[in-house]
């Protein structure tokens, strides 16, 4: 059932990573991905609110998009073995005028083994 969601969260991610805007510039989710160390890697990945909501919901929906955001890269570099809510933590939410930027550090042992 976990691989089923996380397989539907990981196509629509997909599908809305990098969108144009109402004025038709690209909305860049990736900003940097890089280890730190073996056993250390750091994202910093932006996410855009849902268009519909207003006040405080609006920039909570762009937080939560960016740690989406985190965790579609992070399947798509590590293997099964690496759970990136499990093994990561949020460093750091900054937020814009309309998005939000997450910097998330993944920490296990022997961690750039694990890479697909």
């Amino acid at each position: 059932m976990r691989t089923i969601s996380l397989l539907v969260l990981s196509v629509m991610i997909a599908m809305i990573g990098c969108v144009k805007n109402g004025d038709g510039t690209d909305r860049t989710v990736l900003i940097s991905k890089r280890f730190t160390s073996d056993s250390t890697y750091s994202f910093v990945c932006k996410g855009f609110p849902k268009e519909e909501l207003t006040g405080p919901a609006r920039m909570e929906s762009a937080k939560r998009a960016a740690l989406l955001n985190v965790y579609y890269y992070a399947q798509q570099i590590f293997d099964d073995t690496v759970a990136p809510d499990r093994d990561g933590r949020v460093e750091k939410y900054e937020t814009g005028d309309d998005y939000a930027t997450v910097y998330y550090e993944i920490r296990k042992q022997g961690l750039r083994r694990r890479l697909r």
